[in-house]
């Protein structure tokens, strides 16, 4: 969200800007000082007190939507700036944060507080993350980020590298199963070979939670007072406010948000992408539901996706692993009910079926087993069931998370890693998007993912790499 003429202004990294004392709070907290220099836990009672010099000073950007969710979850830090265009729908959180510095405009806050603060948690819509992204670098800042992580394809690689060059910053992605016990289960059962390799894999989620199939609106509405809504539409082409697209209602839209895909599937992704490889598709291709508004009266809603969607991607052999073909069923679509489930089961509203050589397995959308302790056993439900009556939860090899929050704003204290860095969740968003695209295309895309192009459909390029409104850019 950043204009051309003030981005030039935030090109230097902060690490070499110094505070009133002398010396920036990054550079006390990468060196471990801060608690014994400034106020010792002891000072404070004993354990289980947080001295106030081991609390990240924290910055939002996007705080009257999920925002206020990632706030609430850090709350045991030191909230000091946030940032948000529409300052109505966010109240309740400034309430919440009275200590906090307000602002309407990202550009002014980081003007005013980068020494102020450590960290940043991005929480816009899709198609403002990758310019918070990009300055919140530059800034030598720590980043927490909704995801998807960009709203293109280019976007995402663009971001991936900067991140990777910045290998001193600790980032997350807003995945909050990503490395918990369930989704580790899940991990540990596909890698134990039990179902062979894998040929097909269904996914299905009980998404949308929000308005689709709608036309663009003719009838211009004002926007809340106060609200700059030519800088809420940022570097996406230029639309009259209406309610139909904020408060809330942006990610149908693809002008700003990235459908149901692109909002859920890195909810689901981390658990299995790496070990299924699943980095380049060659061909992706999808379906919709067609919205009618009498008999034999379809109405087409190009700008906006549908209300249930399915798309595939299909990939080439990787290695010793055999050509996969990725199904996504969402808006209360589901794939054909394994033969060798029990009829007394349903298969749960979202959830994950994996096709292998030597079986199948049915796990939780974003780990763990849908069925419970009733069936099967902790990373899902193996088909079929006689054939694995005895087979055993593999042993726990991988480390658990199962404080999402709280292993961020950790490692950003010591240094550490978190279990879904920025970097892979450009990775999954970019798998994502393709599947967007091949919605809004409505065309079966040949990938070219060195390139970063479709090689059988021009005009489907130009959502790779789109070009920002006047006075915009990365």
């Amino acid at each position: 969200m950043t204009s051309n003429k003030m981005s030039n202004s935030n090109q230097s990294p902060n690490s070499g800007r110094l505070t009133r004392r002398g010396v920036s709070r990054r550079s006390l907290l990468a060196a471990g000082l801060a608690v014994p220099i400034i106020v010792p836990r002891h000072v404070l009672g004993g354990p289980g007190n947080q001295a106030p010099s081991d609390k990240l000073a924290i910055a939002a950007v996007g705080v009257g939507g999920m925002g206020q969710g990632y706030l609430e979850s850090c709350r045991a830090e030191k909230i000091v700036a946030l940032c948000d265009l529409d300052h109505n729908l966010s109240g309740k959180v400034f309430k919440r944060f009275p200590g906090a510095r307000r602002y309407h405009d990202y550009r002014k806050m980081f003007d005013k507080e980068a020494d102020n603060f450590d960290v940043l948690i991005i929480a816009t819509p899709d198609h403002t993350h990758a310019i918070l992204l990009m300055a919140a670098i530059k800034l030598n800042k720590h980043i927490y980020c909704a995801k998807p992580i960009t709203h293109s394809i280019a976007e995402a690689r663009k971001v991936r590298q900067a991140v990777l060059g910045a290998k001193h910053l600790v980032t997350k992605s807003s995945v909050q199963s990503s490395g918990t016990s369930p989704a580790r289960s899940v991990t540990e059962l596909l890698q134990s070979g039990a179902i062979g390799p894998v040929r097909e894999l269904h996914i299905w989620c009980d998404h949308p939670a929000y308005p689709c199939s709608l036309v663009r609106p003719t009838q211009e509405q004002s926007p809340p007072p106060g609200m700059d809504w030519d800088r809420w539409i940022g570097p996406a082409p230029y639309r009259p406010y209406h309610s139909a697209y904020h408060p809330c209602n942006w990610r149908p839209w693809w002008d700003f948000g990235s459908g149901t895909v692109g909002d859920m599937a890195c909810h689901t992704l981390h658990a299995y992408f790496r070990e299924l490889q699943l980095g380049a598709p060659a061909t992706v291709y999808s379906r919709s539901s067609i919205r009618h508004k009498g008999f034999f009266q379809f109405v087409s809603t190009p700008e906006c996706q549908s209300h249930a969607n399915v798309v595939t991607w299909e990939f080439p052999a990787r290695g010793e692993m055999p050509p996969l073909s990725v199904h996504w069923y969402d808006g209360g679509m589901k794939p054909h009910r394994p033969l060798e489930l029990d009829p007394s089961l349903q298969l749960p509203s979202s959830g994950l079926l994996f096709v292998g050589e030597q079986g199948k397995m049915i796990s939780g959308y974003s780990g763990g087993n849908p069925f419970g302790k009733s069936r099967g056993i902790a990373g899902g439900l193996l088909l079929p069931e006689k054939k694995f009556r005895d087979f055993q939860q593999p042993a726990q090899t991988m480390n658990r998370c199962n404080e999402h929050y709280r292993e961020w704003t950790q490692a950003c204290k010591t240094g550490g890693t978190t279990v879904c860095p920025i970097d892979f969740g450009c990775e999954m968003t970019e798998m994502a998007l393709l599947g967007a695209l091949a919605l809004r295309t409505k065309r079966v895309l040949a990938w070219d993912a060195k390139a970063m192009r479709v090689t059988n459909h021009k005009e489907a390029n130009k959502f790779i790499d789109p070009e920002y409104r006047k006075g915009w850019s990365l």
